[in-house]
């Protein structure tokens, strides 16, 4: 059986040696017809000479009639005239009738007409009888000439007509066999490789019991052997990777459902994909109902931190009472803390979402047992510590006696510690205040460069003394920021103490503002020794420093000042290449005011 290749190749030489045989019939038949085309011009060419020669001689023989019955010298010059223009054109003739047809005796006529004008040359006797003689012999050999003429012309005519309509009936079986031709290239040669690439096609769309039935051994024999071989392969990957899935799917669904606290899974419309058993007894539901969340009290929150986390494909990290969700089960109420996080394949591409509920009522009721604790303790014992400080002071100043200078430095030392005691204390009365809420945020606003040239300045005389350099970079024009003055005061305030505290001498804080998308971020920025990696997570939680110096509160008391005037506040720090602390607030609403002249 012949190859894609040798039918290919058969074919052109069979459309090739189809043409060219033509165009040698076609060639053959023109020069054919061209040489019938040249014996019918010869054929003519005679007979209309002949017939000149007759027209010429007939009017000799009228103007010789004419001078036998009258003589005279006018007649005499015509008839002279003419014979020797019929000689004349005999002689033309003779050439055109000899090459048509020898057997004419057209020399013979020839002769005679040239005795009859010598005799006209030397006298005008009578020569009517000798010309009506030789006009006579002329007629009976132009009726014999004529007559051949119309065989030979007949017969030339039909070959002729044979020659075209073998030209037509060759063209036409020339077409029908090209045609022919390429209908069996075609059947044999493009519908192999249209069969290929259908049998490719399904292939692709997953069907891998299809195989490609085409056993020669050319290109098209390699490409159906390989993809065949590809088929066996994939079709045995598949019977692999399938049980492996199935059993992976198995073991994620076992672990999902282990986890005792309710799991989530939704796509990234908000669409339920999956419940484990702890979720579907707080919502109430079956997983099969993908939209239990929207017909759930409570289901609109998780839904809105979905969206979030999509939109902002990175998980959710809010904090305090806005991560709390409130849930009734039977007759208890429950507080979940939300953790959601965006689901993604391999490839990065974002699936949806999975959200966890943290059970924190428990430690939520601890939370608030300890901050009125502290609240109530830290109010109770400030009166006692005020008064403390002011007989430590009495004594330093010396109201109460000389001191020797042993009795000063306890005094001294005694005193320090009170104050740092008293801003221990009203740092738990501040957070006290924002736990219970009874600390109401007074927003006004606030340009954000006046508030960092204030809090430069009361902090400049500091950074002097620790030889630490105090810089502002922001720009004058930065929109307004809606905040609370005091609380504003207070995130900047333990922010640059806490870079004084941790800059070595030599140092560089910067303080500085920039504008983004409806709001205005605020930086602190300082190259002291940095923090480690491991304390970033929990650097705003209460009593998170490791140090010495300051209450432990200040960063926990940031956080919840920032989160109260509906900011966000981060870090951003590497081990010896310093912090950079860093908080948003909203840029303020701006009041439309009339003139005065509009008002009425």
């Amino acid at each position: 059986m012949l190859s894609l290749y040798q039918r290919l190749v058969l074919g052109c030489l069979l459309l090739i040696a189809l043409v060219t045989g033509v165009s040698l019939l076609v060639r053959a038949s023109f020069v054919q017809l061209a040489a019938l085309d040249a014996s019918q011009h010869t054929a003519d060419k005679a007979l209309a000479a002949f017939a000149a020669v007759r027209a010429s001689l007939a009017r000799e023989e009228l103007t010789a009639a004419q001078l036998e019955s009258g003589s005279s010298p006018q007649l005499s010059a015509a008839l002279l005239a003419q014979a020797q223009g019929t000689q004349s054109t005999l002689d033309a003739a003779a050439s055109a009738v000899s090459a048509f047809d020898s057997s004419t005796p057209i020399s013979a006529l020839q002769a005679e007409h040239a005795q009859i004008l010598a005799h006209i040359r030397e006298n005008f006797g009578r020569l009517a009888p000798q010309l009506e003689k030789l006009s006579g012999e002329m007629a009976s050999n132009f009726d014999s000439l004529r007559a051949h003429h119309d065989n030979v012309v007949g017969e030339l005519e039909h070959r002729q007509d044979q020659l075209r309509a073998r030209l037509i009936s060759a063209c036409g079986a020339s077409i029908i066999t090209a045609i022919a031709i390429s209908v069996l290239m075609v059947f044999f040669v493009v519908a192999p490789v249209r069969q290929t690439a259908k049998a490719a096609r399904r292939i692709g769309q997953g069907d891998l019991q299809s195989r490609i039935e085409w056993r020669q051994k050319d290109d098209l024999g390699v490409i159906a052997a390989e993809l065949n071989r590809l088929i066996v392969r994939l079709r045995d990957l598949r019977e692999t990777e399938s049980g492996r899935l199935q059993m992976e799917h198995q073991l994620s669904d076992a672990v999902v459902q282990s986890i005792f606290e309710p799991v989530i899974v939704t796509d990234a419309k908000g669409h339920v994909l999956k419940l484990n058993q702890a979720s579907m007894e707080l919502l109430g539901g079956a997983s099969s109902d993908r939209m239990i969340l929207t017909n759930t009290p409570g289901g609109e929150k998780i839904l809105n931190a979905v969206r979030r986390a999509v939109t902002m494909q990175q998980a959710s990290s809010t904090e305090g009472e806005a991560a709390l969700l409130p849930m009734r089960i039977g007759k208890a109420q429950r507080s979940y803390r939300l953790r959601t996080t965006p689901m993604r394949d391999s490839e990065g591409k974002l699936l949806g979402a999975v959200t966890v509920l943290e059970d924190v009522t428990e430690m939520q009721e601890v939370d608030r047992f300890k901050t009125r604790f502290l609240s109530v303790a830290s109010q109770k014992l400030r009166d006692p510590l005020q008064r403390l400080r002011l007989s430590l002071y009495a004594m330093a100043q010396g109201y109460a006696g000389e001191l020797r200078p042993l009795q000063k430095d306890l005094v001294k030392g005694a005193g320090e510690e009170a104050e740092q005691l008293d801003d221990l204390m009203a740092d738990l009365i501040e957070v006290g205040e924002l736990e219970t809420g009874r600390r109401q945020m007074k927003l006004e606003r606030l340009r954000p460069i006046s508030i960092l040239q204030d809090a430069l300045n009361r902090h400049k005389d500091e950074a002097r003394a620790k030889k630490i350099e105090l810089e502002m970079s922001a720009f004058a024009d930065l929109g307004h920021v809606e905040a609370d003055r005091r609380a504003l005061r207070s995130i900047l305030d333990n922010l640059i103490s806490n870079s004084l505290r941790y800059t070595p001498e030599g140092g560089v804080i910067v303080l500085a503002a920039t504008e983004i998308k409806d709001g205005v971020q605020f930086f602190v920025r300082d190259n002291g020794r940095g923090i480690e990696a491991e304390r970033l997570s929990t650097i705003f939680g209460r009593f998170s420093g490791e140090s010495t110096e300051g209450t432990g509160l200040g960063l926990a008391l940031v956080r919840r000042l920032v989160e109260s005037m509906s900011g966000q506040v981060s870090v951003e720090s590497k081990l010896g290449h310093g912090t950079t602390f860093s908080f948003t607030l909203p840029i303020a609403t701006v009041m439309s005011t009339r003139h005065p002249v509009e008002i009425g």
